[in-house]
């Protein structure tokens, strides 16, 4: 599965490991009493941050990329990029891999930012390249869904979908899982790219699936989110929200949680799609939801929230700005939109 998280101190991409089920287990995670460092990187940051080896990954979204010391927040280097940056990026092995919106994707050496290989699309990379046995997966505004090989960035294969690609994939064994802006769900095969179903939904997807045992979880700007059947593309069951919902699931055991512009953080029965239990926060959510058990982690629209998995309880909040939570070896790092960067414990 490429190189999925390792200890509790890393969180290798968006969702924190590379199956994109927003889902990894913190037992040490306790309620931050205050800030160890900040971090002021001067200009905006779109993009969540990812942690490995005491090293955190920030880009800001003028194209500037920092490796920060996990302990102290300086610097071990940066590199400046000509091109806006909105991508997370992933980890895998010694590379960093991000998109930017200049249509190219770019593989770093972590240790120095050395560039390693890049390639280019032809409309921008606004999704986190996801990666599966020694193959990075990502699509493109140019509507075009790509696999590269790994090590050289050398293209495998390309699929043409209906429309541009924002979202992040989910690459399972077997298949590759991606909402498009058409409206479709995808399920791609992973050897050649040749679809092997599509299900449509009443709008664009911005959301990045989960995948757990059978079944994809993904929400739609068409007010509802959905469970399709991972194998034949039948929608299982759909719950509506109030308004569009581009945030990314995260999911755990038979639980899937995510947030909608319509201000909800929701939390379903993924066999049934039953409403488990719903906080409202007053603000649009758009952040991808993580899961740190036995809490859920996410931003509403500038402020930081953990809460009790169970039951839905806040258990932290902090209006830091912004920032998709990262949950590593006891702390909280939170990069925020206006450009700071807080390590919390």
């Amino acid at each position: 599965m490429g190189n999925p998280a390792s200890t509790d101190r890393d969180w290798v991409t968006l969702l924190g490991e590379n199956s994109r089920m927003g889902r990894q287990r913190e037992a040490s995670w306790q309620v931050p009493k205050g800030v160890r460092w900040q971090f002021r990187a001067g200009r905006a940051i779109r993009s969540a941050a990812v942690l490995r080896d005491n090293l955190l990954y920030v880009i800001e979204v003028h194209g500037a990329v920092y490796a920060l010391d996990a302990d102290s927040g300086r610097p071990r280097w940066t590199r400046q990029f000509p091109d806006w940056i909105h991508s997370t990026p992933s980890i895998s092995g010694n590379m960093l891999l991000f998109g930017c919106d200049g249509g190219k994707v770019y593989s770093l050496d972590r240790d120095t930012g050395r560039t390693i290989w890049e390639i280019a699309t032809q409309g921008e990379v606004w999704g986190s390249p996801v990666v599966r046995d020694e193959t990075v997966f990502f699509g493109s505004a140019d509507g075009r869904f790509y696999a590269v090989e790994l090590k050289t960035g050398k293209p495998r294969w390309t699929q043409t979908l209906g429309g541009r690609i924002s979202a992040s994939a989910y690459a399972a064994e077997k298949h590759v899982y991606v909402g498009c802006g058409d409206g479709n769900v995808y399920a791609l095969d992973v050897s050649s790219g040749r679809i092997q179903w599509s299900t449509p939904t009443g709008d664009g997807i911005d959301s990045t699936p989960a995948v757990v045992g059978d079944t994809v979880l993904v929400g739609s700007e068409d007010f509802f989110f959905y469970a399709i059947d991972a194998g034949t593309g039948a929608v299982r069951w759909k719950f509506e929200t109030k308004l569009g919902v581009s945030s990314s699931p995260a999911a755990s055991q038979e639980l899937v949680v995510f947030g909608s512009k319509d201000g909800n953080l929701y939390a379903l029965d993924i066999p049934t799609g039953k409403l488990n239990w719903k906080l409202s926060t007053g603000r649009a959510i758009t952040s991808p939801t993580v899961i740190c058990e036995p809490v859920v982690a996410v931003n509403a629209e500038g402020t930081a929230m953990c809460l009790d998995i169970a039951s839905g309880k806040v258990l932290w909040k902090a209006g830091l700005g912004g920032g998709t939570p990262v949950l590593a070896g006891g702390r909280t790092y939170v990069a925020s939109h206006y450009g700071t960067v807080y390590a919390l414990e």
